[in-house]
């Protein structure tokens, strides 16, 4: 794994973590997980086991944005607005276009939750991709929010229109016991790049909750649904 740092817009810099492909590829996998989803290098989270799975046929990139340093989950980012979120992501992925890749890789996304919005925020980074899978993202404000970066999401109308100009895959993982964020919101976004898609696919996945969890057991059923939707598309 090798990490890289670039300047933050809110407080300290933005590690950007780049897992090469174990074999010659020229496939590129940004993982853009959900607010307080942070990927941990030799954590033990689902991204972790995904790397595992995928390294030997793809490159993986994560992306840490910049947070208050000794804070975590929501007192991390008090003050940080959802520009400043999205603009160190697109800022990283022109870092990684300029400095570890070249114009011949292909890319594909994975977003999580917030992840999955802060690419519609990023047409820059939404029309590169040959394929978008989004898991339990949403498009919209909840006006009671208070949770950082969320109160000043843009209007769900700014966030859909990039879905406009995206011709490609698009795939939209949705947990039936998501209780997090609004199945209409969720959606909305389908709907919208179902209309312009090349390929698209709602797959509604029952008993299971926002990051695919069983509801029931626990038992987390992210990575090896993601895999799976990744392989066979890309």
């Amino acid at each position: 794994m090798e990490t890289y740092e670039i300047p933050g817009l809110f407080s300290g810099n933005v590690k950007v973590y780049h897992y090469p492909s174990t074999t010659p590829s020229k496939k590129v996998l940004l993982v853009l997980k959900g607010i307080y989803g942070e990927h941990i290098p030799d954590g033990e989270s689902w991204d972790n086991t995904l790397v595992k799975l995928l390294q030997n046929d793809y490159h993986l990139i994560f992306i840490r944005t910049s947070r208050l340093d000794g804070k975590v989950d929501r007192e991390a980012f008090v003050g940080k607005t959802f520009e400043q979120e999205y603009t160190e992501v697109v800022n990283a992925f022109e870092y990684c276009n300029k400095n570890i890749f070249s114009n011949t890789h292909e890319w594909a996304s994975i977003g999580v939750s917030l992840g999955g919005t802060i690419l519609l925020a990023s047409p820059e980074i939404l029309s590169q991709m040959k394929l978008v899978i989004m898991v339990g993202s949403g498009c919209g404000r909840n006006p009671e929010t208070t949770k950082p970066l969320l109160s000043t999401l843009p209007e769900t109308k700014e966030l859909l229109q990039s879905l406009n100009n995206y011709p490609n895959t698009f795939i939209f993982l949705h947990g039936e016991a998501d209780t997090i964020v609004p199945s209409d919101s969720q959606r909305m976004v389908y709907d919208r790049a179902a209309k312009h898609s090349a390929k698209y696919e709602w797959v509604s996945l029952s008993n299971l909750d926002h990051s695919l969890r069983d509801s029931t057991t626990k038992q987390s059923h992210m990575t090896e649904i993601v895999e799976l939707y990744v392989r066979n598309n890309f």
